[in-house]
């Protein structure tokens, strides 16, 4: 078991990849998260479609030997992480918001005659919000959305987190799914007595409406968080 040096800031990692390490900082890697993928029809393969939108790693990891298989135009993607996924298997990427997040895509989209947009194909999860979803079907988009992974309570980080509590100087969040996951065990004054970082708008406002104050990065990334609790904490 490793053992943490009382002379740095141990820091709380709920996110599910762990992609960054740090000299400056203790790490303490409790994913809140597991996935669980899921069955689903393999019709859409006999289709066509305009593009393709991959919100995350999780659906591209889970989409990829599928994506061959597609016949498709256009990829989009939303989250530094997930397009470098893309990339790194040989995909070109055409479309990907500098705000990773549906209402970026949604602002920064250009959804307009000059778009070649009439079918969509969008693996996601589950629980993925339906705005964006929403927003291209009322444009007139068809879209084929369907849960390729549902996202599961990580029991074993849960009681991990508990054995480690007063360790803990510093939490992160990463999705507001990793917040509620937290809530459903801890009591939100727990997290009152630590600094609380969030990565991303939605990540902040799920906080914000239990009344915990959190400090965001300008990038969504856990490069960039670290970077953040350097200068800020």
């Amino acid at each position: 078991m490793k053992t943490y040096n009382s002379s740095t800031k141990n820091v709380l990692v709920t996110q599910t990849k762990l992609n960054a390490e740090s000299d400056e900082f203790d790490i303490i890697h409790a994913p809140l998260i597991k996935i669980q993928p899921l069955a689903f029809d393999e019709d859409f393969l006999d289709e066509h479609y305009d593009w393709i939108i991959l919100t995350s790693k999780n659906a591209v990891n889970l989409f990829l030997p599928y994506l061959e298989k597609t016949r498709f135009v256009k990829i989009a993607s939303i989250g530094e992480k997930t397009t470098e996924l893309l990339v790194k298997n040989g995909y070109k990427v055409d479309f990907e918001p500098s705000v990773y997040t549906q209402e970026g895509f949604i602002e920064q989209f250009p959804l307009d005659d000059e778009v070649d947009m009439k079918r969509v194909l969008y693996p996601t999860s589950k629980d993925a919000r339906n705005i964006l979803h929403d927003y291209l079907e009322e444009h007139g988009v068809e879209v084929v959305k369907f849960s390729i992974y549902k996202p599961v309570d990580n029991a074993e980080s849960i009681q991990m987190i508990r054995e480690r509590w007063d360790d803990i100087d510093i939490i992160t969040f990463s999705s507001p799914s990793g917040v509620k996951v937290l809530m459903k065990y801890f009591e939100k004054n727990m997290l009152k007595e630590k600094p609380v970082v969030s990565i991303g708008a939605v990540t902040k406002k799920e906080l914000e409406s239990i009344g915990i104050h959190s400090i965001s990065p300008e990038k969504a990334t856990l490069e960039s968080i670290f970077e953040l609790i350097k200068e800020k904490l």
